[in-house]
């Protein structure tokens, strides 16, 4: 294999051939990103492959942006590609829900879970100055009339965090669906909705900024870098636990060597300072967790997610 470790302990057993032969990479990767670029599935994804191309000898990453339909058009296209593990999916949740929700042809199983890097929980957030400061100030308001909620569109995974609150509290909202995060933004702090289901990645900077109070995460534990922000439990809200997961997947037919040498790249990238220092600075904490690791994370969500479709009649 043709990776030059920058870390002399995650050499491990990396630079033998594969077992039928070939050295694994000899050409260049794409790393498929399946939304626009500038969002966080593409800034995080710029972030790995600058670090992964340091580590990398005789072969390049890229990234390659294939838009359209949610996240269809790209994850289409991976699901379809050689499973020789020159084609990555920089895969998120949507992969889960588009099969059931937007009808796409593979389904979870056509792909391969090689890593998770970035676990990022929704929250609750509304314009700095909102005269609604917590949850329980949420829940009074909502006694009159259902709180206008921003989100991503309808039946994405910042929509069904809405209705998954709904379905364990007396808690009712109004879903705006408003595309893209500088416009639902806009939105919120124009006064024009209360408030915003959205991922703490994109939250984080303008709530450390000034512009956004975030109300609630929906994580096990309080963030570090919001130590006075409740979790969605501690609100009262019954939701533990609702994130955007990212990772790296293959084809399902990639050899298991071939998505343990990639696992274990983006294990050497997550071990370097600067990559993990670039992240958080973005807004996006760095984990590594392995393809079994991240199989169970994905399988729970499948799980969560499909509770949700199914009670409100979302899937196709």
């Amino acid at each position: 294999m043709k990776i030059r470790y920058l870390i002399a302990p995650l050499i491990l057993l990396l630079a033998t051939p594969l077992a039928y032969g070939a050295e694994f990479p000899q050409r260049n990767i794409r790393l498929v990103v399946p939304f626009e670029p500038g969002g966080a599935g593409d800034i995080t994804s710029r972030i790995i492959v600058e670090a992964a191309n340091k580590v990398l000898s005789g072969s390049k990453m890229t990234v390659v942006n294939r838009s359209g339909g949610g996240g269809i058009v790209g994850q289409t296209f991976v699901s379809r590609a050689a499973g020789d593990g020159y084609t990555i999916l920089a895969m998120t949740n949507s992969v889960v829900t588009n099969p059931s929700l937007k009808g796409a042809s593979y389904t979870v199983d056509d792909f391969k879970p090689v890593a998770l890097y970035n676990f990022d929980p929704d929250v609750i957030a509304v314009a700095a100055d909102s005269p609604l400061a917590t949850v329980a100030d949420l829940v009074a308001a909502a006694r009159d009339r259902k709180p206008n909620m921003v989100t991503a569109g309808i039946a994405t995974a910042h929509h069904m965090v809405g209705l998954a609150v709904e379905q364990n509290t007396d808690l009712k909202f109004n879903y705006l669906p408003v595309r893209g995060f500088g416009n639902q933004l806009q939105t919120v702090m124009g006064k024009h909705a209360d408030g915003g289901f959205w991922p703490l990645g994109e939250a984080a900077t303008h709530a450390r900024g000034g512009s956004i109070r975030i109300l609630a995460i929906a994580a096990e534990a309080r963030d570090e870098r919001f130590p006075d922000v409740p979790t969605f439990d501690e609100s009262g809200l019954n939701v533990p636990v609702w994130a955007t997961f990212r990772g790296w997947a293959v084809p399902a037919d990639t050899p298991d060597e071939i998505v343990g040498v990639l696992s274990d790249l983006l294990a050497t990238v997550h071990a370097s300072a600067e990559y993990r220092s670039k992240m958080e600075a973005a807004g996006y904490q760095p984990v590594y967790r392995d393809a079994q690791e991240f199989r169970q994370v994905i399988a729970d969500y499948d799980k969560l997610t499909g509770d949700v479709i199914a009670a409100h009649g979302l899937g196709r």
